[in-house]
């Protein structure tokens, strides 16, 4: 049941109608949002829906015992529970990943005797809602969650269904504080929320999906194309990727509000970005921030003995870290580390923590012409090794854009339609950077026909550029 489906709207405001017209209290409502989430994960993954209540009401009793506990037996409860989490990570995304290149090791050594590889299928969201839950641990073991939930809201808190699939990945105590109290109807609040529902549908059905009727085939294809093609699609790849995941986020957060719930930004206009750590600061906020907090920091503690060298090491476990999360691939993992390589130059020079001062203003300044441009290129680089299926991909693809062919015309076709369409969603997102996503306020001094028509475009566009209901990049993992 995507999001962008019919399905799904005939889901939610069956749910919307009960959850308001039904919900006498917080409890009740929480009942029909846990009913909910699990009717939507099931449309999912049904044959998991059972590890994902089992795992909630582990960890629920994990939680209660670290809270209890004092002295070590706290550690060794904490200890158990991100144990308990990890091995189920490992056993359904990481098992195979790990035998098969055990399996390599042995055939360098000539032990032609192979480990056989099972036939795992992979619960959706687990990366998502393991991460929520790991969470919610740490923050009762560092002092950071001040009361212990019912088991119920702590059950919706894990499986909230705009957010189980793709996330964002909220921390516990903001999201607990959300659903504790009833949620009253707010025509404010509402209007909000399907505002940044349409903005998230015009990012994903008109910009994310049709560019992917370019860059699938072309990525097919990519042996046969020169420098050049091979570059626009990697640049192209760049701005869906984004446009489909911030897409997602914007449906989730505008549904989210629809409940009366507030959950956490996860982008903030990262194709604006000047520099590595800035760009870092803006895209996937949720994981970025969760790693910074749970295992950046920590670690740059540990080593703080190391100055820079330290600070480098931590930097480099963090961003191993997000390239496994992405997934049991090579080319992920080489993501990850590259993307740790590329704040060398900042930490070198003592500018890591440096915010870059961003203006408001329509024209940009001199650094944003300046180093706009450059950083975009830089990830747009850096996404090759997130698209390809493998690093001899990988590799190939490197070298048919760093060579001569690339100072030749593109042997691949791209619609103009498409090219106007991405121009026109940058144009309003530049304009609407500093709000919360970039048609919140847009045109709200204008007058009603205006902002209405502006309104009716989106929507026209959303149906005009529908293609069919396309799964979301980001559910994969």
């Amino acid at each position: 049941m995507l999001l962008n489906s019919y399905s799904f709207i005939a889901f939610f405001i069956i749910l919307f109608l009960v959850y308001y017209l039904l919900g006498k209290n917080s409890k009740i409502q929480n009942v029909f949002l846990l009913i909910g989430s699990y009717v939507f994960y099931a449309s999912w993954s049904w044959e998991f829906l059972s590890l994902l209540i089992i795992s909630t009401g582990v960890t629920y009793f994990i939680g209660n015992k670290i809270k209890s506990a004092e002295g070590k037996s706290k550690v060794h409860w904490l200890r158990l529970g991100v144990f308990l989490i990890l091995i189920q990570l490992l056993y359904f995304k990481y098992f195979n990943f790990f035998i098969e290149n055990f399996n390599e090791l042995l055939n360098l050594f000539g032990i032609r005797d192979r480990m056989k590889l099972l036939n795992i299928l992979f619960p959706i969201g687990i990366s998502f809602y393991s991460f929520r839950m790991m969470g919610y641990l740490l923050d009762i073991r560092n002092n950071k969650l001040k009361e212990i939930p019912s088991l119920l809201n702590y059950s919706v808190f894990i499986a909230f269904f705009p957010c189980i699939i793709a996330g964002p990945i909220d921390r516990a105590t903001p999201f607990l504080n959300n659903i504790k109290d009833k949620r009253d109807f707010s025509s404010t609040q509402f209007t909000d929320g399907l505002k940044q529902i349409l903005w998230g549908l015009f990012k994903k059905l008109v910009i994310a999906d049709n560019i992917a009727t370019i860059t699938s085939p072309l990525f097919e294809s990519y042996h046969t194309l020169n420098g050049s093609a091979l570059f626009i699609g990697a640049m192209l790849y760049f701005i869906q990727l984004y446009s489909d995941f911030s897409g997602y986020t914007d449906m989730a957060m505008g549904i989210a509000k629809l409940l009366g719930i507030k959950i956490q930004q996860n982008f903030n206009y990262p194709l604006f970005a000047q520099n590595v750590a800035d760009y870092w600061r803006r895209w996937h906020i949720s994981l970025t921030s969760w790693l910074t907090e749970y295992v950046f920091t920590p670690l740059s503690i540990t080593f703080r003995d190391y100055d820079k060298y330290g600070l480098i090491m931590a930097i480099m476990v963090n961003f191993l870290v997000v390239g496994f999360w992405h997934g049991a691939e090579w080319h992920y993992i080489f993501h990850g580390i590259v993307s740790g390589i590329m704040f060398i130059p900042l930490i070198w020079k003592g500018k890591m923590n440096k915010k870059v001062k961003s203006s408001n203003n329509i024209i940009p300044t001199k650094e944003e012409l300046k180093n706009i441009p450059v950083t975009f290129v830089l990830f747009t680089l850096l996404m090759i090794l997130f698209f390809v299926k493998d690093m001899e991909m990988a590799v190939n693809y490197y070298k048919g854009i760093f060579s001569l062919s690339f100072f030749q015309l593109p042997n691949y076709p791209v619609q103009k339609e498409i090219v106007l369409l991405i121009i026109s969603m940058l144009i309003v997102e530049w304009i609407g950077r500093d709000k919360e996503y970039a048609i919140k306020e847009m045109l709200v001094k204008q007058n009603v026909a205006l902002r209405w028509g502006f309104y009716y475009v989106l929507v026209f566009l959303v149906f005009l550029f529908y293609i069919a209901p396309k799964g979301f990049i980001y559910a994969q993992f």
